[in-house]
């Protein structure tokens, strides 16, 4: 199988605002609307350089070997997509990839995808790696924005997005060494700790313990209204998540009479409570699970 490895900067655009479009103006008008945008983009990324891989749904991929040429690619797309009712989520990130069969492999194309759906609707989310292949005069054009967890990544990445024309002010980084206080603050180092009969699992930053009836999960309930794959724990830039995925959906506490009832849906943790899926807490069948937040 022919196939090229490169260092190349890549951009992920994925258009949103299509569903209101087709319930207010109609499936081929809103089609027409969707296609154009796409075109803009497509068309956009070409003319600074930019080789198209592919368009699957509502997005566009695009691989340039100058991170400065992705980068002016962006701000215009943002610029030109201000006019319309359609806006786009976009990732730029750089690095190692694989090109082969017309398409692109690598981790570098899963962190892009990541940072695009990350995204708010009209915002640009840009990777250290990226930041760091740009020339010291293009890196004015971005300030920091966060530090972020990516999924199977460990250590946190700084991220980053256009700065803002519109007189109001924002971080302006023109060296690495503007940030060392924002590196200082790192989240604070938290475990979690999960107990259901005798099973006990602990959940640290970047990691997730999942339950339900399957047994491919780390915790596994064995009742018929749990779900095959009920919910994840997750600590994520230190933070603690309940996921809750599940069709009979989970009773939630985190105090004493403030039991909460969640289905798919996704929910911040504190200090110490009692999970019971499908079933409130109360009941006699109920299966409880306790969760308590410590620090490391």
């Amino acid at each position: 199988m022919d196939q090229e490895r490169l260092l190349a900067a890549v951009l992920l655009a994925d258009v949103v605002g299509s569903t209101p479009l087709y319930e207010r103006i109609g499936d081929d008008a809103a089609l027409q609307q969707v296609s154009d945008c796409l075109d803009v983009i497509r068309e956009i990324a070409g003319r600074h350089g930019g080789d198209f891989i592919y368009s699957k749904g509502d997005d566009v991929l695009s691989l340039f070997e100058r991170p400065e040429a992705a980068l002016g690619a962006v701000c215009q797309i943002s610029s030109q997509l201000t006019k319309g009712p359609l806006s786009a989520r976009i990732g730029l990130h750089f690095g190692a990839v694989i090109r082969a069969r017309g398409a692109l492999f690598g981790d570098v194309v899963n962190v892009t995808a990541r940072l695009s759906s990350t995204a708010n609707p009209g915002e640009v989310l840009i990777s250290q790696s990226f930041f760091e292949a740009l020339s010291a005069g293009s890196r004015g054009a971005l300030r920091l924005l966060d530090k972020m967890a990516f999924k199977g990544k460990q250590e946190l990445f700084d991220v980053y997005t256009l700065g803002r024309d519109d007189g109001v002010p924002s971080t302006h980084i023109t060296s690495r060494g503007t940030f060392v206080d924002r590196r200082s603050a790192l989240p604070r180092q938290i475990n979690l700790v999960i107990r259901y009969g005798d099973q006990l699992r602990t959940c640290r930053n970047n990691e997730s313990v999942t339950i339900g009836r399957s047994p491919e999960c780390n915790i596994v309930v064995q009742r018929p209204w749990v779900s095959r794959h009920h919910a994840t724990f997750t600590i994520s830039n230190g933070k603690a998540r309940f996921i809750e995925r599940s069709s009979s959906g989970t009773f939630l506490s985190m105090g004493p009479g403030h039991e909460v009832f969640v289905r798919r849906e996704d929910v911040l943790l504190f200090g110490s409570g009692v999970i019971s899926p499908g079933r409130t807490s109360s009941l006699g069948d109920a299966q409880l699970l306790h969760y308590e937040i410590t620090s490391s």
